[in-house]
């Protein structure tokens, strides 16, 4: 039931965002809302097991990247910058803001997450230095631009919010820190 309960508080989630009552939830699982106060004492409780569950499907994601023989080490920072659980928009550009507003600790616990969980990414990023795939940058201030660069996307006055999906945006983010804003000639010449 726990599993099921998270599935259709995730589907809530994307439906109507954090606005979701515990009603709205009990019906949708055609059960009643003792129950769901059984497994969850309160609707802040089930929104953190929704983040802490977003969480571990990040770290999941992570992992399998890093242990991706086929990627080279390069494709695999890359990716991990850009990939989101599938079927999970928990992080689009609305709902960190109501995260955030209405379930102040769940929020506080991603945000957390979103800066300080860095470890493999850094130690990939000092790979790449090593293997001269990148400059001789600071990969703190690299991690730091990134997350300015997605806190601004998440940001519910961003004016292209509504013209580009979260994948999207991550994508030209990375392009733009990895390949800057030249074209190779351009890059070649100077």
């Amino acid at each position: 039931m726990d599993k099921r309960i998270l599935a259709e508080t995730f589907r809530l989630i994307k439906q109507k965002g954090f606005s979701f009552t515990m009603n709205d939830l009990a019906a949708a699982l055609g059960t009643s809302k003792r129950t769901l106060y059984a497994y969850y004492s309160s609707k802040d409780q089930l929104v953190e097991a929704v983040v802490e569950q977003f969480i571990a499907e990040m770290k999941q994601i992570e992992r399998d990247i890093y242990e991706n023989e086929s990627l080279n080490v390069l494709e695999k920072v890359k990716k991990m910058l850009i990939s989101l659980p599938q079927g999970m928009e928990l992080l689009n550009m609305g709902l960190l803001n109501e995260l955030k507003k209405y379930h102040y600790d769940a929020w506080l616990t991603l945000d957390t997450f979103i800066k300080a969980e860095w470890a493999i990414v850094l130690a990939l990023l000092d790979e790449c230095k090593q293997q001269k795939r990148i400059r001789n940058i600071n990969p703190d201030l690299f991690i730091h631009m990134y997350i300015g660069s997605i806190n601004q996307v998440y940001d519910p006055e961003y004016p292209l919010k509504h013209q580009f999906t979260t994948g999207e945006v991550l994508e030209s983010i990375v392009d733009v820190l990895f390949n800057g804003i030249t074209a190779d000639e351009e890059a070649d010449a100077t």
